[in-house]
């Protein structure tokens, strides 16, 4: 493929984004996502972008009016984007200046919370008993994000598999094909890649029952050599009213979160984690 057929590509990316191409378009321009790095980095970059903007507008108060004006503010943004413009340069600067904006707009309505940070083997060792420990940085980081993230889909949000593998980039986009999309009595409806802290999360959103879930996995910073010389360990934390079950490859951590009570949450870690840890650990071996 020559630059022509990049630059073509690139005209296509917005509607790509939109979920707006036939069947057929869409899988073209996903095939070559997956193997020019170049245009699928500039995707990346358009996707975090919108991301962004969403995220700073879920930052305000959850009443129902504000909720309300955040919805309708991260539409008329998105509208916007998908206007025709003389360039794609200028296209960017505008949706920026709208990023700016939003951001402006989200701090002015930041929550006054009580905040308290705290091998190459799927098996996974389960806890005797729920230990109490404090909670962790990376564990205060993955509930925050579920919170801001995860809890902002709509009621009748519905899993749409091109999407999903649109969002989560060429490298997590097998996964949806790797996890129990059906865990029990929660059906996964949302995937991408999304950032909290300056960290980037390949983010799974599971719901049933009346409760979302999260499972988040992170890279390591900086990586690490995987442990392969024992099983992975579950570690378990609380904060606010929810907890976090988690393990560490050595090179990535994946964590569950929601609202559900421990032994609970640890149930459905224990269903969710081994096909999510399987694909990982393929992934850590092929960039070794």
């Amino acid at each position: 493929m020559g630059e022509s057929d990049c630059q073509h590509i690139l005209e296509m990316l917005d509607l790509y984004l939109d979920n707006e191409l036939l069947v057929e378009t869409n899988q073209s321009v996903l095939d070559h996502l997956s193997f020019c790095r170049d245009c699928a980095a500039e995707s990346e970059r358009r996707i975090e972008l919108r991301r962004s903007l969403k995220e700073a507008l879920t930052l305000e108060d959850d009443e129902s009016e504000s909720e309300s004006l955040s919805r309708r503010r991260v539409q008329m943004a998105l509208d916007r984007e998908r206007m025709p413009r003389i360039s794609t340069k200028i296209r960017w600067s505008a949706l920026a200046a709208s990023l700016i904006v939003a951001l402006a707009l989200g701090l002015a309505y930041w929550r006054n919370g009580n905040i308290s940070k705290p091998a190459n083997s799927s098996a996974v060792n389960t806890p005797s008993s729920e230990p109490t420990v404090l909670i962790a940085a990376v564990d205060r980081d993955a509930v925050e994000n579920h919170e801001v993230c995860a809890l902002s889909y709509p009621p009748d949000w519905t899993f749409d598999q091109q999407r999903v593998a649109r969002d989560l980039t060429p490298r997590f986009a097998p996964l949806i094909h790797a996890v129990d999309r059906h865990a029990a009595s929660y059906k996964l409806i949302e995937g991408h890649i999304c950032s909290y802290e300056r960290k980037k999360y390949a983010h799974l959103i599971f719901r049933g029952q009346g409760h979302t879930v999260s499972v988040f996995i992170e890279p390591d910073e900086p990586p690490g050599d995987p442990k392969s010389s024992r099983p992975l360990q579950i570690a378990q934390a609380s904060y606010k009213a929810y907890q976090v079950a988690s393990v560490d490859t050595g090179i990535h951590r994946i964590f569950v979160v929601s609202d559900l009570p421990s032994g609970e949450n640890l149930v459905l870690a224990n269903q969710l984690f081994p096909s999510t840890i399987d694909f990982i650990q393929k992934l850590e071996r092929h960039a070794g």
